[in-house]
């Protein structure tokens, strides 16, 4: 079969089936609970849709230029069937980062990295590039690494967590000296989007893999010593009762 991991990444899977960015749940119903129009400009109109995931009841707020047309009853509305990928017709969506960052990462890096993902998806590379940079300085200060510039806590990070990839540490530096030689703040220029969303990206895998990665690694371990413990428990509790005098 071929691979459709692809599908994965978007909000909409197709008109039945939804990928929900608050219970990170794939592939779930959905609903419009409403929809809107209103003036974006004196000549431009915006039509807003509020989805509800039928998994865990949150309402996503969704964004188009152009009029989607829905199919269904007054209690279950969907999108139609289009001719091209549902997100291809949304230009914003709330939450803005395709995925609510896990509640074990901390609230300042989520918030920003939030608000850095909103900017890039409203052009607004300039607040997206601070929020990038002040992401790296923010972990690095959480993580107790000391660095002059924004290249030097990147590589503080790297050598301080070798069990992360090092392939998305080096991607941060290596995006920031193709970009820029200018490395301290006040002489920025920051990112165009292309080098943001691989920035983004690398930042988000990297928060993964410090905060939640160790935590369900350790909650499954404990899970199968759990079973493993109930299970020679059960066998030497077998063992007993089957003696005979």
């Amino acid at each position: 079969m071929p691979d459709q991991s692809h599908l994965d990444e978007r909000y909409f899977v197709d008109e039945h089936a939804y990928n929900c960015p608050f219970c990170n749940r794939r592939h779930v119903s959905y609903s419009i609970d409403s929809w809107y129009a209103f003036d974006w400009t004196h000549d431009k109109k915006c039509h807003v849709y509020f989805v509800h995931c039928h998994s865990c009841r949150n309402v996503s707020m969704h964004l188009s230029y152009r009029k989607i047309d829905l199919d269904g009853n007054a209690f279950s509305r969907r999108f139609s069937s289009l001719d091209q990928p549902i997100d291809d017709y949304l230009f914003y969506s709330v939450p803005t980062s395709f995925f609510v960052l896990d509640p074990r990462v901390p609230r300042v890096l989520r918030e920003l990295l939030t608000e850095a993902e909103g900017s890039l998806k409203s052009n607004f590379l300039t607040g997206a590039s601070a929020c990038a940079r002040k992401i790296v300085y923010e972990l690095a200060k959480i993580q107790k690494v000391d660095g002059r510039n924004y290249e030097d806590r990147v590589k503080a990070l790297k050598d301080a967590h070798p069990k992360v990839d090092p392939a998305y540490f080096d991607t941060l530096v290596t995006i920031q000296q193709v970009t820029s030689s200018k490395v301290h703040e006040n002489a920025y220029d920051g990112w165009n989007s292309q080098h943001l969303r691989v920035i983004l990206s690398s930042l988000r895998e990297v928060l993964h893999e410090l905060y939640v990665t160790p935590v369900l690694r350790a909650d499954r371990r404990e899970s199968i010593l759990k079973l493993k413990d109930e299970l020679l428990t059960s066998s030497s509790s077998d063992d007993e009762g089957g003696e005979t005098t």
